[in-house]
């Protein structure tokens, strides 16, 4: 019981701080801060962590938004080190959260729906 609840926390810290990361450490890179975190699961071992994100600028692609994220998800672990109290700082896989783009498209369908 105890373990979820530490698990749970970690997982609500680095959602806030790699948000604040995204939004403030890279401030000259509008890729990086058009990033929106969504949720944060870390596996029990707390080895692992998938961080599904968004992204909130339109003319900058999903592929673009994929490919930094690439680039810089050293630096991103390396700054999220010096923030989070843990021993070790998990292995960030980073997912695409489709949901904001299906719900994008289900209102756009539900318009012309509407319109007819």
């Amino acid at each position: 019981m105890g373990h979820d609840i530490k698990v749970e926390r970690l997982n609500s810290s680095i959602l806030r701080e790699l948000s604040l990361i995204f939004s403030k450490e890279f401030h000259d890179n509008e890729t990086m801060r058009s990033i929106s975190v969504k949720e944060v699961r870390l596996t029990n071992d707390l080895s692992h962590a998938k961080v599904f994100y968004s992204h909130l600028i339109d003319s900058i692609s999903k592929e673009e938004v994929i490919e930094e994220l690439k680039s810089k998800s050293k630096e991103v672990r390396h700054k999220l080190a010096g923030k989070v109290e843990m021993k070790f700082v998990p292995e960030l896989e980073f997912i695409y959260d489709e949901s904001l783009s299906n719900a994008n498209k289900i209102e756009e369908i539900l318009k012309n729906i509407k319109n007819k």
